[in-house]
């Protein structure tokens, strides 16, 4: 009983001594950390991602951050940097995802207003030294649910998450060792 008491306070404690961050706070502080800048979107995403508007997405130069072919110390310091971040994000924002060390992805959806919502995506894969970071503002709730609803398989080097969006649209992340 006594244990549980004191872990309880803990973690209240811990949650209270974070302070929350807000979506578009941690895109703009995952923009800017070591090794990672703003880009234009390209097809070495790991993500198939609609470059113009569809369902909620529209994906440009600002609102996509990444590195790329980063060495063993390069990736370390900007995930360690990352997750640090992604920390301060209020766990409630967390719809889907996982990570595994080698490699993950984590989706975080944030109402802003009635069908409106902003969408940040987090990439990671050590083995080709490769972080993605995608903020996206006025998302559609069937989009942001589609997000939340989409199977997640994660094995070893290997990570998909494919969401079905309407209108017979995909938002899909796929990691491996060629990505």
């Amino acid at each position: 009983m006594k244990k549980t008491l004191l872990t309880l306070i803990a973690l209240v404690s811990v949650a209270l001594g974070t302070s929350a961050m807000s979506l578009k706070d941690a895109y703009k502080a995952l923009s800017n950390i070591p090794n990672v800048s703003v880009t234009n979107p390209d097809y070495n995403l790991p993500m198939d991602l609609p470059f113009e508007k569809i369902n909620g997405f529209t994906v440009k130069e600002g609102n996509l951050a990444a590195a790329y072919n980063l060495h063993a110390p390069q990736i370390v310091q900007t995930a360690e940097a990352a997750l640090t971040i992604l920390n301060q994000v209020p766990m409630v924002y967390l719809v889907n995802g996982g990570y595994n060390s080698y490699v993950g992805a984590f989706a975080y959806w944030e109402q802003t207003g009635e069908n409106s919502n902003d969408v940040l995506v987090a990439a990671f894969n050590q083995y080709a030294g490769l972080v993605v970071f995608m903020y996206v503002q006025n998302v559609p709730d069937a989009t942001c649910e589609a997000l939340q609803m989409a199977p997640v398989e994660m094995e070893g080097r290997y990570f998909s998450l494919k969401a079905k969006l309407s209108g017979n649209d995909e938002f899909n992340i796929i990691l491996n060792k060629a990505r």
